[in-house]
């Protein structure tokens, strides 16, 4: 896992990347990663997901997500408020300090700490690649978001009954992370870097860690991986909900 300090450079980063595309490109283009949204529709997102963390992280409680404004000007003002917010809440407060979270136990803001750096990063990818411009991915903080991905939305997804246990087993092996791998199986509990269950594992997806990523949150099909055993059961497996 990433380090606190990691995190939030990877937010603040991201998130002015983003606040300069609301500046300057077409808000209208349509967002093909997010069906049915344009790129202003995208920015009123992220810039609400951001107000909905922050309201959390300072009242332990989650509330209904801001809506935010049409207006170019004021979309920009408001969605570089939010994300400045956020990162000092997320600053100046223990990441130990019990919250409500979607996560797993203990709840705490430590979640929102790496949750809001994998939220923007994602769709700032969405956005780029809407406008034509993609851009690589941190190569860590990819590694960490197939991480986040098999160990803790996984495992929620089933649970939520979003999908049903993975029957076959499929090993993620990150090219550029050197002795990366995660196990997809049953119902993800136990699943992780290096963990066990080899005798379930009759396929391995390998590929770089921004391209398994992408594959797990439906950006991308298996093209860009290497796929070893059955990929029938391979393309299965990425089809269903392993992610909201």
């Amino acid at each position: 896992m990433l380090s606190r300090d990691t995190c939030l450079t990877a937010l603040e980063r991201d998130a002015a990347a983003f606040l300069a595309l609301l500046r300057t490109a077409d808000l209208d283009v349509p967002v093909r990663d997010c069906p049915g949204w344009s790129l202003g529709d995208l920015g009123r997102h992220l810039g609400g997901v951001h107000r909905w963390a922050h309201g959390i992280v300072t009242t332990g409680s989650p509330a209904d997500e801001p809506q935010g404004p049409d207006d170019r000007d004021e979309l920009v003002a408001w969605f570089g408020t939010g994300a400045a917010e956020l990162l000092d809440v997320l600053r100046h407060t223990d990441p130990d300090t019990p919250v409500w979270t979607f996560g797993p136990r203990p709840r705490l803001v430590s979640f929102w700490v790496r949750r809001q750096p994998h939220e923007t990063a994602m769709h700032l990818g969405d956005a780029r690649r809407a406008l034509g411009r993609p851009e690589p991915m941190d190569v860590a903080l990819a590694a960490d978001g197939v991480d986040e991905v098999v160990t803790m939305f996984v495992p929620r997804q089933v649970r939520l009954g979003r999908m049903p246990p993975i029957g076959h087993g499929v090993r993620l092996v990150l090219s550029d992370v050197p002795g990366a791998s995660y196990l997809l199986a049953g119902d993800g509990a136990g699943a992780g870097d290096g963990a066990g269950g080899a005798a379930a594992t009759v396929t391995t997806v390998t590929g770089p860690a921004e391209a398994v990523l992408l594959a797990l949150w439906r950006r991308t099909g298996l093209e860009r991986l290497t796929v070893e055993g059955d990929a029938v059961a391979a393309q299965e497996t990425f089809a269903l909900a392993l992610t909201p």
